[in-house]
């Protein structure tokens, strides 16, 4: 008979040499010694993972989340199996200087005209502003592979004087995801309504199909496909059809996490007497994150884009070529695991041949949130 110790080499030694099914019968066996060991709960946790015994898997990381809740991959583990449901509320105040994207120019030249003077309302206009928004993200685990997931977006940001730029917004997905050892992919069905001053302006619509592949403990890329419709409720013109495609990058150590995304899109008007409005994007972002604390995070994200649309504009008879920088940093303070405040600056740079598209907007905005 073999010693608790040459029983515990043994079960090592059928883990590294891939006898996954032997790893985890003597495992079993052992539990009723070994189980409270966080060493031991966690790798019966794995194995048992491995050869899709969840209900071991769940009753053995649940032992380690109790003698050890900093253990970060146990408790990540255990909720993937589990599912969860989260929700947040929370709340800003800012000021935009360009609630409009208007132009700062007050005169400029039509080729049929001349030079014309800018109206009001496509002129830069600045504003302070309220808002208010709730998420919702839930995942239903199916087996220790499959899994339903949905999230929601609801916000609402009103100004204190310019109230026609008042919006409602919504986002929602629902999907469902594949996860397997070293890669996931996930099929969602997507909706994204937007209300201005209390009407509804547009609804952007589709699916998209995202892969991932984890290359070691640190590094993973992933792959998205997009494909979807944007229906304008006051201008058939502006009526697009969208396909895009997107590769990432991301890197997570101990307290950073960098992500790198270069995405083309084409965005083609549903009429042919709107092709001035079809156009192909193509962007290049980077995203650093920061864990500065327990408490801080630091977060900055840059993204550039070039947009060149497709057919000369009606009135200003030019083909625009476009390019699009911008630059957001965060600051979030962790007071718990439910309440922390937020920091946010973002500025934008737009360049184009026609004047009248061409801005600079800075937003702030300072904010809290509740999770539970």
């Amino acid at each position: 008979t073999l010693t608790l110790e040459q029983q515990k080499a043994e079960f090592i030694r059928l883990v590294q040499s891939g006898q996954l099914e032997q790893a985890h019968q003597l495992a079993a066996a052992l539990e009723a010694q070994l189980a409270g060991e966080p060493d031991f709960d966690m790798a019966y946790g794995r194995i048992a993972l491995r050869v899709d015994q969840n209900d071991s898997a769940v009753f053995a990381l649940e032992r380690v989340v109790a003698d050890k809740p900093q253990w970060q991959q146990a408790r990540f583990t255990l909720a993937k199996l589990k599912g969860y449901q989260r929700h947040k509320i929370r709340y800003g105040f800012g000021h935009d200087d360009n609630v409009n994207s208007g132009t700062a120019e007050d005169r400029i030249f039509i080729p049929s005209l001349g030079e014309i003077d800018v109206f009001p309302l496509s002129k830069a206009s600045s504003d302070y502003f309220h808002q208010l928004g709730y998420s919702f993200d839930g995942r239903w685990q199916q087996s220790q592979r499959y899994a339903w997931l949905a999230d929601v977006q609801v916000g609402a940001t009103q100004f204190n004087q310019l109230s026609d730029f008042d919006r409602e917004t919504l986002a929602a997905r629902l999907g469902y995801e594949a996860d397997y050892q070293h890669y996931s992919y996930s099929l969602r069905a997507y909706s994204r309504p937007l209300r201005l001053a209390g009407e509804l302006y547009r609804n952007d619509w589709g699916g998209q199909i995202s892969g991932k592949y984890q290359l070691n403990a640190l590094n993973s890329v992933g792959l998205q496909w997009v494909s979807g419709r944007s229906d304008n409720r006051l201008d058939d013109r502006l009526n697009l059809t969208v396909h895009a495609i997107s590769a990432s990058w991301e890197r997570k150590g101990n307290r950073w996490i960098n992500q790198a995304n270069v995405s083309i899109s084409n965005e083609r008007s549903r009429l042919d007497s709107a092709a001035y409005n079809s156009r192909d994007l193509s962007s290049l972002s980077y995203s650093t994150i920061w864990l500065a604390s327990a408490s801080h995070i630091l977060i900055a994200r840059a993204e550039l884009q070039s947009i060149s649309y497709k057919a000369p504009h009606p009135l200003f008879r030019v083909k625009r070529d476009e390019s699009l920088f911008s630059l957001t940093g965060s600051w979030i303070w962790q007071y718990s695991a439910s309440v922390s405040t937020e920091l946010r600056c973002s500025y934008t740079d737009k360049n184009s041949p026609v004047t009248l598209y061409e801005y600079d907007r800075t937003e702030c905005v300072v904010g809290a949130s509740y999770a539970f």
